[in-house]
Parts: structure tokens; C-alpha cells; sequence
């Protein structure tokens, strides 16, 4: 006795319970489902005054119709249907899924066709708008009908043009080869199934790739690996490798997801992103980043932050290797003249702290600015450290041990001081410590356009650094004495070297 539920299932589009009448025993199978897959199924119809109808083939192209119109208003059109003759067709109260799907989803009456409204957050255009801008090619993988896809799509700005657009159906039955000549333009998937998307993110980036015979098999059990490696998707690793001009690097694959299905995807993906708010427990541990407001433009946030961060990094190691080749080059450079090393053990530290901690916070905690969303991404494969940032390097290098060495050798005769004293020395160190203070300002810029002193208002950790390290430079040129080998300069002096 009792009811039985046959829960919802994203690959099927449907659900069915068994309720049971207290009054007549009889047992009633109510049904709802996407539009289009419930009416295949159902036989019967009630009409306007609830009365049972044969379903005529005129009649089911008018449902039909219906169902294209409410998903050409961005409608979700969903199926009510119901069935009475179950006891005849099995024992109700010992029926399982597989058999309620095969032997009462069929024959039914429908009662009605909803269309819901599910209407697009205020921020999710301007987002897709914001994200296309910066280079992220936006594809919408739905469960939805088609025309339902492509109508929320076109309003969201992803749908464009030239886009293409197919169901989960006809892209299961595509070879390898041929999605990658669809994946350029394709924006939406619609009707996909959980597996749909993964092989998709699997085909983007390649993460997830079967490289052997045996990881094939895995996913095509029963398959012959011989003859169907390149018809069935996601293909394997080799393959995969030399489409589309890839040489092995993937795209860079982010993907949003909320359900327990959704898992796989998330998984396969470089960056995956969960609902905070409406995504199940499976979907959030799978997931890298937890989207607390379940809004589309935290992921804008992300993608901004995370570029402001991976740029912060360049930023610091274009300063440190800076210093780093300066300061080496020079102590060696002074060695082979037979001078003492300029640069003492307590100056090294002071370079050093300056180098590490001192960079570390200027450039490292620079706040995110909204031009950065206006570059395309950096590849995957792209280095760390780029041709302008070696550029600069080399130029700010060559400029600072230019200098040093022009000190080094002619700062006596021009500050009238001994050669190899300590206030010869101190000339030298003074000097190092501002071109370091100086490139800071520099190695806020890593491309091409130059501009150091953009947004410095915004960035008041890296001001504090620069007057930290002024002062600090001051008090250990003046008051350092025996213990960091310098003297007092001049005012001349001070004005040289800065």
C-alpha cells in the first residue's frame, strides 16, 4: 500500500508517483516531464470540460505547436499527464523504476501543458556582455527544449549570429572530429545530458582524455576500441591532440553547476564553479570555487580577481629577478676589479628584505582594475615570464648596473671621496636602494603600455612600502655607522643618488 515515487531524472526529462485511492484501492499514475516527451507518450486528452479525448494527429500537432510557442517566449513548457488501468498492467505496490518507465510511462492522458517563466537576473547581460569582452567564449549547456535554449540564450546575449546551436541527441551521434569543427561557433547545447557536458569541458581542454587502450574501454565498455576510437566521443588523447591546431594544450575550461549530475563536469574542468545557495553538497565538493550568491556576475569577479592576481605575480618576479641579476652582477663585477664587495652582508639583507617582503607587499597586493577584463585570456601554455617583462628587465638592468659600475669606478673623483671607502661605498649603496624604489614604479607595468604611476591612489599598501623603505634607507645610511658599514651623506650627495 501507500504511494511510490520515481523521482526526477535529468537524463530521462521526467517523473512518475503511484498514488493509491483510500476510498476505491484503485491505483492512478501521475506523470510530468518535459513538454515534447511526455505528449509521444500520451494516447488520450482532456478537453476544456475535463472530459477524456482520443488524441488525434491533428490534435497532437496543436499540442505541438503550443509547446514551440511557449518555448519561443523563453517559456519552460512541462507535461501533466496521468494513467488509471495500472492494476492491469503490473502489481503497483511492488513496481520498480525501470518498470514504471518501460510499461506505464505510455498510453496516458495528458491533462495539461505549463509554460514556467524562469526570467534572467538583472546582471546576467551586462555580465555575458562583460565576459565576451574579455575573451571567454560563453556556451549555455541546458536540459531545456531547444527553442526554449535558443530563446534564453538570445536574451542573455549568448546565442549570437553565427552560433550554433544542437540537442544533447544529435550531439551524442557526432565523431570526434566532427565536434571539433563545431566547436568554434557552438553556444548552446540543449536537451544535454550530465555525461553530454562532460565530454564536452573533455573535449575543450583534454584534461580528462583517455591516453590508453585500457582508460578507453573504461568509458565505451563492450565497445571495439580498433574500430570505434574515432567515432565516439570524447575520442582519446592522441587524437584529440592534433585537432583543431591544439599541439597538446587545451582550452582553459570553466564551468558553473549546481546539481548532484554535475559533478563529472565540475571535475573535469580547469575552474569549477558551484551555487553557494542552490547547488547540492555533490556539486560544491567537486567544484574549486563556491559562488555564494548563485549570480552570474561573481563569476565576472573571479575571472577579475584571479587575473589581478596572476598579474601581481609577474609584477613581483619582473622586480625580483631585477634586483636580483643587478645586485649579483655588480658584487662579481667589483671582485674581478679587486675592489671589496660593495654591497656588505647587512646592505644584502636590507636589499634582500626590500627584494622579498618589502615587493611582496607593494606589488603583490595591488587592488584589481576593470582594464584587465579587457584583454584576451593568457593561454595555457603561455610563460610565466613574458617578452615585454624580459624587455624590461634586461633594459632596467643593464640601465642600473650601468650606473653602479659608472660609480664604482668614477664616484671618487666625483664626490671627492676615497676609492673603496665606506663613504665610497655608501655612494654605491644609496644609489642601488633608489633604483630599486624607482623600478618598483616600473614593475607595476608588465606589457607594453607605460604608464607606472596609473591608479596610485588605489593603491595604498604599495604607497606605504615606498615611504616605509625611503625612511628606513634614510635611517640606516645616517645612523647605521660601524653596524651597516655607511656614513652620512650629503645633501649633494642625497641628491645624486636619488
Amino acid at each position: 500500500g501507500g504511494s511510490r515515487l520515481f523521482p526526477f531524472s535529468s537524463k530521462r526529462k521526467r517523473m512518475s508517483v503511484l498514488v493509491k485511492n483510500n476510498d476505491s484501492a484503485a491505483w492512478t499514475m501521475y506523470h510530468k516531464g518535459a513538454g515534447e516527451i511526455v505528449l509521444q507518450d500520451c494516447s488520450h486528452y482532456l478537453d476544456a470540460n475535463g472530459s477524456i479525448q482520443p488524441m488525434t494527429d491533428s490534435k497532437r500537432q496543436e499540442l505541438h505547436e503550443t509547446i514551440s510557442s511557449f518555448a519561443s517566449q523563453a517559456l519552460r513548457c512541462v507535461a501533466l499527464a496521468h494513467r488509471t488501468d495500472i492494476e492491469s498492467v503490473l502489481k503497483p505496490s511492488t513496481c520498480t523504476a525501470e518498470e514504471c518507465a518501460t510499461l506505464l510511462e505510455n498510453h496516458m492522458c495528458l491533462d495539461a501543458l505549463v509554460g514556467i517563466v524562469d526570467p534572467l537576473r538583472g546582471d546576467v547581460v551586462e555580465a555575458v556582455k562583460t565576459c565576451q569582452s574579455a575573451g571567454i567564449f560563453v556556451r549555455m549547456v541546458t536540459g531545456d527544449n531547444l527553442e526554449t535554449a535558443n530563446a534564453i540564450a538570445k536574451q542573455a546575449g549568448i546565442l549570437t549570429k553565427d552560433g550554433v546551436s544542437m540537442v544533447g541527441e544529435e550531439f551524442r551521434k557526432l565523431t570526434p572530429a566532427q565536434l571539433d569543427a563545431v566547436l568554434p561557433n557552438l553556444q548552446v547545447l540543449a536537451r544535454s545530458s550530465p555525461e553530454d557536458k562532460h565530454h564536452l569541458v573533455e573535449r575543450l581542454n583534454g584534461g580528462l582524455m583517455p591516453k590508453t587502450k585500457e582508460e578507453w574501454m573504461e568509458i565505451h565498455p563492450g565497445r571495439d576500441y580498433d574500430t570505434e576510437k574515432d567515432l565516439l566521443l570524447p575520442g582519446y588523447y592522441d587524437e584529440w591532440s592534433k585537432g583543431l591546431g591544439r599541439n597538446g594544450v587545451g582550452e582553459v575550461v570553466g564551468v558553473t553547476g549546481d546539481g548532484t549530475n554535475d559533478g563529472p563536469a565540475l571535475k573535469a574542468a580547469d575552474v569549477g564553479m558551484s551555487m553557494g545557495i542552490s547547488g547540492t553538497d555533490v556539486a560544491k565538493n567537486a567544484s574549486d570555487i563556491i559562488i555564494m550568491d548563485d549570480k552570474f556576475s561573481s563569476i565576472v569577479k573571479a575571472v577579475l580577481w584571479g587575473r589581478s592576481v596572476f598579474d601581481n605575480i609577474r609584477k613581483f618576479l619582473q622586480f625580483q629577478l631585477t634586483v636580483n641579476v643587478v645586485a649579483l652582477t655588480i658584487t662579481f663585477l667589483s671582485a674581478v676589479a679587486g675592489y671589496n664587495p660593495p654591497l656588505n652582508a647587512v646592505m644584502m639583507l636590507w636589499v634582500n628584505l626590500i627584494m622579498d617582503t618589502m615587493g611582496a607587499l607593494a606589488l603583490g597586493t595591488e587592488p584589481p582594475a576593470m582594464d584587465l577584463l579587457n584583454r584576451r585570456p593568457y593561454k595555457r601554455d603561455a610563460s610565466l615570464i613574458s617578452r615585454p617583462m624580459w624587455r624590461n628587465i634586461l633594459v632596467q638592468s643593464a640601465y642600473q648596473l650601468g650606473l653602479l659600475i659608472f660609480l664604482l669606478q668614477n664616484g671618487p673623483e666625483i664626490f671627492g671621496c676615497e676609492d673603496g671607502s665606506t663613504h665610497h661605498f655608501t655612494i654605491i649603496f644609496n644609489a642601488f636602494v633608489f633604483c630599486q624604489i624607482f623600478n618598483e614604479f616600473n614593475a607595476r607595468e608588465i606589457g607594453d603600455v607605460f604608464d607606472p604611476f596609473k591608479k596610485l591612489s588605489t593603491s595604498p599598501m604599495f604607497l606605504a612600502v615606498i615611504i616605509f623603505t625611503i625612511g628606513a634607507q634614510w635611517v640606516i645610511v645616517v645612523y647605521g655607522g660601524d653596524f651597516t658599514q655607511t656614513s652620512p651623506l650629503t645633501y649633494d650627495e642625497w641628491k645624486v643618488t636619488c
